[in-house]
């Protein structure tokens, strides 16, 4: 009898086994096995190794367009109190996923190198930067915004890689409240 599965399953399992192995050192056999499937079967699904790494990427993406940019993005003006929901749902997100943040892990891993997954890559930061950027922008000149959104993402994304060495979420909670004081603290000028 064969082994039916969710492609969104199968996509989920990879994306662990890309966090936890890293791409290079994944290979077909080993989320074929994960999943309990056949090579063959995995292949009913995807085309190769690319086609499940670039599918992943993009289903990690889409829960954070879902899930944690729409916090920022769906508010009438978001402000402190979106930051800070903002923020506790990639804390969340990186306590229920410890091995780290899969498009950030396959950079490091792959270099800009490699076109697709860096345009997906790119994609997914600048979204985030947005969103920090469109709160930012509430309490700080444009570019100031912009800049502190630049910022805002690369010490998150270091205390993220922290917490995968580590194993210690709180160096992003501190940075995260810094994230927010800095925005009252201006708005308490104001």
């Amino acid at each position: 009898m064969r082994k039916v599965i969710e492609k969104t399953d199968l996509v989920d399992i990879a994306a662990k086994l890309f966090r936890m192995k890293g791409y290079s050192a994944t290979s077909i056999d080993d989320i074929a096995r994960a999943a309990g499937l056949t090579k063959g079967s995995l292949y009913h699904h995807f085309a190769g190794k690319e086609a499940i790494a670039a599918a992943a990427l993009e289903q990690v993406h889409q829960y954070y367009r879902d899930e944690i940019f729409a916090i920022v993005r769906e508010a009438d003006d978001p402000g402190v109190a979106q930051l800070e929901a903002f923020n506790l749902a990639v804390e969340r997100f990186f306590t229920d996923h410890p091995h780290g943040c899969l498009l950030a892990n396959m950079s490091l891993e792959i270099g800009g190198s490699f076109d697709l997954f860096s345009q997906q890559i790119r994609r997914f930061f600048e979204e985030w930067q947005d969103c920090y950027m469109t709160v930012f922008s509430r309490f700080f000149s444009a570019a100031e915004a912009r800049n502190r959104a630049a910022d805002a993402v690369a010490i998150v994304q270091g205390c993220i890689l922290m917490n995968r060495i580590w194993h210690n979420i709180h160096p992003l909670r501190r940075q995260h409240g810094a994230l927010v004081e800095s925005c009252r603290a201006v708005a308490a000028v104001a």
